[in-house]
C-alpha cells in the first residue's frame, strides 16, 4: 500500500509539472465520458429500467399475433387470451389485464379536463410489486360489474389536480359524469402505462375470460410476472401449448389456424422500448466510438511524454526499477487522469442528459425520470476501468518494448524506441480518423434519409388543418342514437365557425396513432379452408372527411350527409385494399360485412387514394376501408377543421363549439396535422442531431490527435529538416513534406473507415430510408470535411517546420 501511495504522489508531481497535458487529458476524457453517461442514462430510463416501473425484472407483456395478416404480428390480447395466461399458475406468479379509457374530470370549480386512464384487474399493482403511497389498491370484490366506482390516482394527478392533499383518500370526484371514490394514490416511483393519470377496476363479467366467442376481440393489454426460476422461453412454450389447444378446439377449418393466430410473451422492457431500441443502441455505439477516440488521444499524449522522458526512464531501469513498476505507473497515471475526467464528465452528463429528452417523443419523454444509481453507476465504473486500461495499454507496451540500453548510449535523442513510439502514435491517429469517418458518413446518410422521408407524399394535404380529440362518456351517451345526434350537432357548429372552409369528425386521423384493424367478409365470396379472409385498417368518418383532408376520390362517391342511421350502410375502400382484394375488378357496388349470417352488408360506394396512416416509412401495403360515422358511432372521436388562416388560431373556437353542444366534454390532443406528420420524424431527428454532434466531437478529437503526432514528428525531425534546408531545400518543400505526412495518415484512416463501413453495411442499411449505404455524395462530403479538418490540423506544425532556421536547428542537440 505504501508503494502505491508513493507512486501516486510521484504521478501527481509529474502531472503538476505538465499542467497543459493534464488539463487537455482531463477535458478530452470528460467529453467522451460525459457523452457516454448522458446517452446511457437516457437508454437506461427508456429501455433497460423504464421510468415508472421500479421492479422491471421478470415482467412480461402478454401479446397476440396473426402471422398471416400484415401488421398484426404484435398486438393486444382478448379477454379469453388473458384467461388462458392467468390459468398458468406454475408459470406466472401474477397477471393482470388493462384497457385504456378516457375520463372527463369535472372539478367543482373550473373547466372539465380529460384524464387518460386505464381499467385494470384487481391484481394489477401486485404484478408490479408496488403499493399505493396513500390508501390501497383494488379488491376482487371491486373488480365486478356495477361495483367499479373506485379510483386510484397517479402521483402527478394527485399533485396537479388535488394539490398534493394528504386527505384526498375517501373523497368523491366526478368522472364521466359519474361519482368515483378515491381509494388510493400511487407514489412517484410508479406510473405505467406512462400516460396513465388514474386507474379504475376493469370489472368484466368472470365468464368473459373463457368465452371463446370473444377470442379474437383483442381490445386489452396484459402484463404478468414470471415465477422465480421461470424463463421467458418457458412462458412462451406454455402459451404455445394453449394456442394449439384453442385452435384444435375450433376444428380443422378454424380462423385461428387460417390466420396463424397465437399468443406469446415478451419482456416488458423490450415492449416499452419499441422503435427507440435501435436508435438508442446506435447512439450508444456512436458515443462509445467517441470515447475510444478520446482514449486514443490520451494514449498518444502519454506515449509522447514517455518518449520525451526516454533517458530518465532508461536511467531508472539501469538503477533497478522493474518494468512491472513502470507499467504500473503508466496505468496508475491513466487511472488518475480518468478519475479527473470521470468527475468532470459526470457533471457534463447531469447537465446534458435532460436536454436529450427534448428530442424524444413527448408522450415518452414527459414521463422519463433520469436516475444516476444502480445500472448507471455500474456503467460509470465499467467506463472508468476501460478508460484507464485503454489509455494506459499503449504506453505500458512501449515501456516493456523500449531499448533502454540504446537510449542511454544515444543520449535519448533518436533510435528504434522513437521510431516505435511514432508508429504507435500514428496507428492511434489512423484509428481515430477511421472512426471519425464512420460517424461523419453515418450522420450524412441519416440526414439524407431524413430529407428523403420529408419528401414522401402522405396522400393528404396537411396545410391549414387543426385537429383535436374528444371522448363521450358511455354513462351519458349510452346509445348509438345519442352519439350520432351529438356528432351531427357538433359537425354543424364546426362548419359554421367563421373562417372554417370544411370540417369533419372521424374515429381516428392519419398520424394520430389511433388506427384500428379488423377482418371483414366479401358478399358472395366464400373463404377457402386456409384463407383467413380480407383484412385492413378501419376508420369511421363523417361526411366531408375526404374533402377536408383533400384525399382524392378515385371512383364513385364519398360519404355524405344522407349516409345516416336507418339508411343503407355504406363503405369506401382505398386503392391499396381494392388492388389487394379486387384485383382487376371494380369493387364499387359490391358489399362487405363482418357477420355473414346476421349482417348488415355495407355497400362499397367509392374508392379513395391510399393515405399513409402512421409513418412516412411505411410501405403502404396495408389498405384501409371507411364506414359512415353516423351509421356506426363511436365514443371516441377526432375533430378536423380546415382553414386558409393559421390553424392554431381556431383552438379556442373549436373548444367553444364542443362546449356549446355539451359543456362537460373537454377537448384534448389539439395539434395541427403538420405537427402530427412532423412528430412521426422525431425519432429520426433525435438520432441525426446526436450522431452529427458526436461526429463533430470525434472529428475534433481526431484533429487534435493528428496535430499532436505531426507536432511531435516535427520536433523529432528538427535537425533533419534543418539539414535539408541548409542544403537548399525550399521552405515550400518542407511545408509540403510535413503536410504529406498528415495526408498519408488521413488517407490510410479513410481507407480503413470505408472498409469498416462496407463490413457494417447491413447494420447501416436497416437504419436508412431512400439512401444507399454507398451513397457517393454522402461519402464525398464526409471525406471532404475530414480532409479539410485533418489537413488544417497538420498545417500549423507544417508551417512551424517551414519556419525553422537551419543554423539554429543544426546547433540543437
Amino acid at each position: 500500500m505504501s508503494t502505491l501511495l508513493q507512486e501516486f504522489r510521484y504521478i501527481l508531481r509529474q502531472l503538476r509539472k505538465s499542467p497543459g497535458f493534464a488539463l487537455v487529458s482531463v477535458l478530452t476524457l470528460a467529453l467522451g465520458i460525459g457523452a457516454n453517461i448522458a446517452v446511457f442514462s437516457v437508454t437506461n430510463a427508456v429501455l433497460l429500467n423504464p421510468s415508472g416501473i421500479p421492479h422491471a425484472a421478470g415482467l412480461v407483456a402478454l401479446r397476440a399475433r396473426y402471422l398471416s395478416l400484415a401488421d398484426l404480428s404484435n398486438i393486444g390480447i382478448s379477454a379469453p387470451d388473458f384467461g388462458d395466461a392467468a390459468d398458468g399458475k406454475d408459470i406466472f406468479q401474477s397477471a393482470a389485464a388493462l384497457q385504456a379509457g378516457n375520463y372527463n374530470y369535472s372539478p367543482a370549480n373550473g373547466n372539465p379536463e380529460l384524464l387518460p386512464g386505464f381499467k385494470v384487474t384487481a391484481g394489477y399493482f401486485d404484478v408490479f410489486q408496488v403499493r399505493p403511497m396513500l390508501g390501497r389498491g383494488f379488491t376482487p370484490e371491486e373488480d365486478q360489474p356495477g361495483a367499479e366506482h373506485e379510483v386510484v390516482l397517479a402521483h402527478r394527478t394527485w399533485q396537479k389536480n388535488f394539490g398534493s392533499d394528504p386527505n384526498v383518500v375517501g373523497r368523491t370526484i366526478i368522472l364521466n359524469q359519474q361519482p368515483y371514490r378515491i381509494i388510493g394514490v400511487m407514489g412517484p416511483e410508479f406510473g405505467w402505462p406512462n400516460q396513465a393519470e388514474l386507474w379504475v377496476p376493469l370489472a368484466l363479467p368472470p365468464g368473459r375470460y373463457h368465452d371463446q366467442d370473444d377470442r379474437y376481440n383483442e381490445n386489452m393489454g396484459g402484463v404478468a410476472r414470471l415465477r422465480p426460476g421461470i424463463t421467458l422461453q418457458q412462458a412462451n412454450a406454455y402459451l404455445e401449448r394453449k394456442t394449439e389447444e384453442n385452435i384444435r378446439s375450433e376444428g380443422s377449418k378454424s380462423y385461428g389456424q387460417a390466420s396463424r393466430w397465437g399468443m406469446f410473451a415478451m419482456s416488458l422492457t423490450e415492449f416499452i422500448g419499441g422503435p427507440l431500441r435501435k436508435p438508442l443502441t446506435m447512439l450508444l455505439i456512436a458515443v462509445g466510438m467517441v470515447l475510444l477516440i478520446a482514449c486514443a488521444n490520451i494514449a498518444g499524449l502519454q506515449l509522447a511524454r514517455a518518449s520525451a522522458r526516454e533517458r530518465e526512464l532508461a536511467v531508472r531501469v539501469a538503477l533497478g526499477a522493474s518494468r512491472q513498476r513502470l507499467i504500473r505507473q503508466a496505468l496508475t497515471e491513466s487511472a488518475v487522469l480518468t478519475a479527473g475526467g470521470l468527475v468532470l464528465g459526470f457533471a457534463v452528463a447531469v447537465i446534458t442528459a435532460p436536454a436529450l429528452l427534448h428530442y424524444l417523443p413527448q408522450t415518452l419523454a414527459s414521463q422519463v425520470q433520469l436516475s444516476y444509481h444502480g445500472p448507471v453507476l455500474l456503467f460509470v465504473v465499467i467506463i472508468a476501468v476501460l478508460c484507464s486500461v485503454v489509455c494506459g495499454v499503449v504506453p505500458s507496451w512501449y515501456r516493456t518494448k523500449a531499448g533502454w540500453f540504446d537510449a542511454l548510449q544515444e543520449g535519448g535523442r533518436s533510435g528504434t524506441t522513437t521510431v516505435a513510439s511514432q508508429r504507435a502514435r500514428s496507428s492511434l491517429v489512423v484509428a481515430q480518423i477511421a472512426l471519425s469517418l464512420l460517424l461523419l458518413a453515418g450522420s450524412g446518410l441519416l440526414i439524407g434519409s431524413l430529407e428523403a422521408l420529408q419528401r414522401v407524399e402522405t396522400g393528404f394535404d396537411a396545410r391549414g388543418l387543426l385537429s383535436a380529440s374528444i371522448s363521450l362518456p358511455k354513462t351519458v351517451y349510452d346509445k348509438e342514437e345519442k352519439q350520432a345526434a351529438f356528432y351531427q350537432a357538433l359537425l354543424e357548429r364546426l362548419r359554421n365557425i367563421p373562417g372554417v372552409s370544411n370540417a369533419a369528425i372521424a374515429s381516428g386521423l392519419p398520424f394520430d396513432n389511433n388506427n384500428g384493424f379488423a377482418s371483414f367478409s366479401i358478399k358472395g365470396r366464400p373463404l377457402g379452408p386456409s384463407d383467413p379472409g380480407p383484412h385492413g385498417g378501419i376508420r369511421l368518418v363523417s361526411s366531408g372527411y375526404f374533402e377536408t383532408l383533400r384525399i382524392p376520390v378515385l371512383m364513385g362517391r364519398s360519404i355524405n350527409d344522407q349516409d345516416r342511421q336507418g339508411s343503407q350502410p355504406v363503405a369506401l375502400v382505398d386503392d391499396v385494399l381494392a388492388r389487394q382484394y379486387w384485383p382487376g375488378q371494380n369493387p364499387v357496388g359490391q358489399y362487405i360485412g363482418f357477420d355473414p349470417k346476421k349482417g348488415p352488408w355495407y355497400e362499397i360506394v367509392g374508392i379513395v387514394k391510399h393515405v399513409r396512416s402512421s409513418s412516412l416509412e411505411a410501405d403502404g401495403n396495408e389498405g384501409f376501408y371507411f364506414l359512415s360515422l353516423p351509421q356506426n358511432p363511436d365514443g371516441n372521436a377526432s375533430l378536423l377543421l380546415r382553414s386558409d388562416r393559421s390553424a392554431q388560431s381556431f383552438k379556442t373556437a373549436l373548444a367553444s363549439a364542443v362546449r356549446s353542444v355539451d359543456s362537460s366534454i373537454p377537448i384534448y390532443d389539439v395539434k395541427t396535422m403538420e405537427q402530427r406528420v412532423d412528430e412521426s420524424l422525431i425519432g429520426r431527428r433525435f438520432v441525426v442531431l446526436l450522431l452529427t454532434t458526436f461526429a463533430g466531437l470525434a472529428l475534433l478529437l481526431a484533429a487534435l490527435g493528428l496535430y499532436g503526432v505531426i507536432s511531435y514528428s516535427v520536433r523529432l525531425r528538427t535537425r533533419e529538416l534543418g539539414v535539408r534546408m541548409a542544403l537548399g531545400a525550399q521552405r515550400s518543400k518542407v511545408l509540403q513534406l510535413v503536410l504529406l505526412q498528415g495526408a498519408r495518415l488521413a488517407g490510410i484512416g479513410i481507407v480503413c473507415g470505408v472498409l469498416a463501413a462496407i463490413a457494417l453495411s447491413r447494420v447501416f442499411t436497416s437504419l436508412l430510408f431512400g439512401v444507399s449505404v454507398l451513397n457517393g455524395m454522402a461519402w464525398l462530403i464526409a471525406v471532404g470535411i475530414l480532409l479539410i479538418v485533418v489537413l488544417g490540423a497538420a498545417f500549423l506544425p507544417a508551417q512551424r517546420a517551414a519556419s525553422i532556421e537551419p543554423m539554429q536547428a543544426l546547433r540543437t542537440e
